[in-house]
């Protein structure tokens, strides 16, 4: 944000780039500090009812191969007793080591789900990590694990969690 070849520097709200408070207050540490500074896993939130947000790389962006995991939360438990029942997440990973790498939704509390995978993508976290954080119930972060349990039957690895197991063919059980 260097305006021209003068040592004058915009940062923040009064740039057209990214007119966002934590953006703002990055920018201006960046601009007077001589120390390299890693840039936050981006995050975009749109306040409104459901919720849209994205989160690290847009799947448009992407510069490795990935998996896609979803979830439609028309049908998720905690979203269908709120009556806040629509919208979908989709997440996505790295094809090769399923490290995550980005999110988009449109969907109940994107707010609260996009800060959780910024956190999981700015740890470099693996969809198999996350898989063995607790998701409690009843709460919408388990349309999330529904999302990465999808990813995980795609993977090549088996890992630790419930989606590698066979169903039982009882609907309550499955």
């Amino acid at each position: 944000m260097q305006l021209g070849d003068l040592p004058l520097f915009i940062a923040g709200d009064a740039n057209a780039d990214l007119s966002l408070l934590h953006e703002a207050a990055d920018e201006g540490y960046i601009a007077g500090s001589i120390t390299c500074f890693k840039r936050r896993t981006p995050l975009a939130i749109v306040f409104s009812e459901p919720g849209i947000a994205a989160v690290g790389q847009r799947f448009n962006q992407r510069v490795t191969s990935c998996l896609v995991g979803c979830v439609d939360f028309g049908t998720q438990g905690r979203a269908l007793t709120a009556q806040t029942n629509q919208g979908v997440l989709r997440v996505y990973p790295d094809s090769g080591d399923y490290r995550i790498l980005g999110a988009e939704m449109c969907a109940p509390a994107a707010e609260h789900l996009s800060h959780l995978l910024a956190l999981a993508i700015q740890r470099q976290l693996t969809v198999h990590d996350m898989l063995a954080m607790p998701f409690y119930h009843p709460v919408l972060e388990e349309g999330l694990r529904t999302a990465l349990r999808d990813i995980s039957v795609q993977s090549a690895t088996s890992q630790a969690d419930f989606s590698h197991c066979n169903a039982y063919d009882t609907a309550v059980l499955d």
